[in-house]
């Protein structure tokens, strides 16, 4: 099943950032209906092929300090 998440990134200032993280979360193995903006991420992950850890971990892996959103920001 499909679970929807969005992360709060830090440091994206321009429009490589947003690319180089597209590029991380889009070579995750699960993520789908991916959309990325300077500061944010939102797509819908199959639990059964990945999870939060490993998205969150593919960001910073790219250099971008990034956390699961909880309530607004």
């Amino acid at each position: 099943m499909a679970k929807k998440l969005t992360l709060k990134i830090d440091n994206m200032m321009c429009e490589k950032c947003v690319e180089r993280v597209e590029n991380a979360l889009g070579s995750v193995e699960g993520v789908t209906d991916l959309e990325v903006s300077k500061g944010k991420a939102v797509m819908r992950y199959d639990e059964s092929k990945t999870d939060e850890e490993r998205i969150l971990a593919a960001v910073i892996d790219a250099g971008y300090p990034a956390k699961v959103k909880k309530g607004l920001f």
